[in-house]
């Protein structure tokens, strides 16, 4: 294509993943297009809103709807605006973003924190600080540099930490400080600036003597490291059984479970999932030694090192090799040995964003949380049924299975009262014009039932017009059936009818002359909506 043409030089992805970038983005333009529709339909309703309402301006809460969840910038609502003879309230536009961006900024808080001031640190030891010894050491003698605290809530620097700071997907470690009449636990260590900042919770005492004893939890480290580690083998494992497109794409490393973003264009096939499984845990077994190595980047690209293509590399990197089946550039904690892990398994596979899947796992102490549910869950089931084991599957088909024949022998016998109910409606039908015509509100419980109310009422109507409403999950539907004499006599048209009625309650619909079908919006207006019904029948046959 031109593009990999003019840009494929420079960037090499592009040659590498045309046709998957190319499949992308018609996949992005069909699903804009979707949403595109689905905000015009939006925008029609707040105008009509508006109308009914007599107003002449737009408010900016709706405005910032249409930008924040349907992309229509600021100046296109205006521009459909105008066509309408409309205003959009700016300043309520502008309001609406700034609270959204307020609840962006808090949501992106830790859960223990204190604001950041730079006038604020207390500075307990002067010299180096923020040096990570975490790789080796997960407990050592350290010093405060800095600190702030709130109340029992503190933010302080180290000049040497086993901590590791929340980076490339991996959590931060947690743990405590012990000091000289005091403790802190820590509940999350984050990167500021060049430096590492350790959020806690002053547990007793005073911070004081900047000595220190830095704890990391190391059972939580260990739990964080076997998933980190298998992240790896599952990167390696989706490219070999789902193809070399794929690349990583995010990722969170935590103590309890991993989840995995990769670049792939369609669900991963259930086999698929199973045989990458199957592999994780097959070099998990294989108790692969894994290996750090610090190299410059070009030569760890040479010798085939994974890279994250978002990520900013320094001229120096960190290489994580394990055994002779994966090399990736990582500064995150790992295992020694792959067996470590113990076992992976893989929870769930689903849809992160267009063109990329995510896949979710859990490995060592979660792996084994996640056998003993699934167990319980097991026995439960067969306990309840009735059932061994291998014919669960069996005993739960049977038991959908009957009820469908329930639920179908249920609807029929619904169906029968329901015919009844539709004759004394037909009895109760009141003269207009020549024929007779009756509306009213049925129970139903979904749009076949509704038609073929409407299809019985036609038949026992002899002549005339019906209109049927039942509200279904919080909005209306209608029937409208006309006989076969006035379509012909009086060109009266179910769709012509069932149109103007919907429109009462905020809907449309249409279908043949003697059935249509519509859904309304506003169930409120139900009753005002079968109404109307005798005035434009008397509209449409003095016409």
């Amino acid at each position: 294509t031109p593009l990999v043409d003019i840009m494929g030089d420079m960037f090499t992805e592009l040659k590498e993943k045309h046709e998957y970038v190319a499949r992308v983005i018609k996949a992005e333009e069909e699903s804009f297009n979707h949403t595109l529709d689905r905000g015009l339909e939006i925008f029609g309703g707040i105008v009509t809103k508006i109308e009914k309402e007599k107003k002449k301006q737009i408010p900016g809460e709706d405005a910032f709807r249409l930008y924040d969840t349907y992309g229509f910038p600021l100046d296109l609502t205006q521009l459909m605006a105008r066509e309408r003879e409309l205003t959009v309230d700016e300043a309520g536009f502008n309001a609406a973003m700034e609270v959204q961006k307020t609840k962006s900024r808090e949501a992106g808080k830790w859960d223990y924190h204190v604001s950041l001031k730079p006038d604020d640190w207390r500075e307990l030891t002067r010299g180096n600080a923020s040096r990570f010894v975490g790789y080796t050491d997960l407990e050592i003698q350290s010093e405060i540099r800095r600190c702030q605290q709130e109340g029992d809530q503190v933010v302080l620097t180290l000049s040497d930490t086993p901590f590791y700071a929340e980076s490339g997907g991996q959590v931060g470690d947690k743990g405590r400080l012990e000091g000289e009449g005091f403790a802190i636990e820590i509940v999350d260590v984050q990167k500021v600036g060049s430096h590492i900042a350790h959020i806690g919770r002053l547990l007793h005492g005073k911070i004081e003597n900047p000595r220190v004893l830095a704890k990391v939890d190391a059972q939580l480290r260990r739990d964080t490291a076997r998933n980190h580690t298998s992240t790896h083998l599952l990167h390696r494992a989706l490219r070999d059984t789902v193809g070399k497109h794929v690349t990583q794409a995010g990722s969170l490393v935590a103590p309890e479970r991993l989840r995995f973003d990769v670049t792939h264009f369609e669900r991963i096939a259930p086999a698929q999932l199973e045989d990458i499984e199957g592999i994780v845990n097959e070099h998990i077994r294989a108790d692969l030694e894994i290996t750090t190595t610090q190299m410059p980047y070009d030569e760890a690209r040479k010798l085939g090192a994974m890279a994250i293509f978002e990520e900013k590399y320094g001229d120096i990197v960190r290489v994580v090799k394990i055994g002779d089946f994966s090399l990736e550039l990582c500064g995150g904690t790992h295992l020694q040995h792959t067996g470590e892990a113990g076992l992976f398994s893989l929870l769930n596979e689903s849809s992160a964003a267009a063109g990329i899947r995510r896949l979710e796992g859990a490995t060592g102490r979660g792996a084994e949380l996640l056998i003993r549910k699934e167990r319980r869950l097991t026995d439960e089931l067969r306990a309840l049924l009735n059932s061994t084991e291998d014919d669960l599957t069996a005993r739960v088909q049977q038991l959908l299975e009957e009820r469908k024949n329930l639920e179908r022998e249920l609807r029929q016998l619904r169906l029968k009262l329901t015919q009844q109910e539709i004759v004394a409606l037909a009895n109760r039908a009141t003269p207009l014009n020549g024929f007779r015509f009756i509306s009213a509100q049925v129970e139903a419980s979904n749009s076949e039932d509704l038609k073929q109310m409407g299809d019985t009422l036609r038949e026992k109507l002899g002549s005339g017009v019906g209109v049927l409403a039942a509200v279904m999950d919080g909005k209306v539907s209608f029937a409208c059936v006309v006989t076969d004499d006035l379509i012909q006599n009086q060109k009266l048209k179910a769709g012509d009818i069932v149109k103007r009625v919907a429109a009462i309650a905020g809907g449309s619909g249409g279908g043949r002359p003697h059935l249509a079908l519509a859904g309304g919006k506003d169930v409120q207006r139900l009753q005002e909506a079968l109404d109307q019904v005798p005035q434009i029948l008397q509209e449409m046959t003095n016409r």
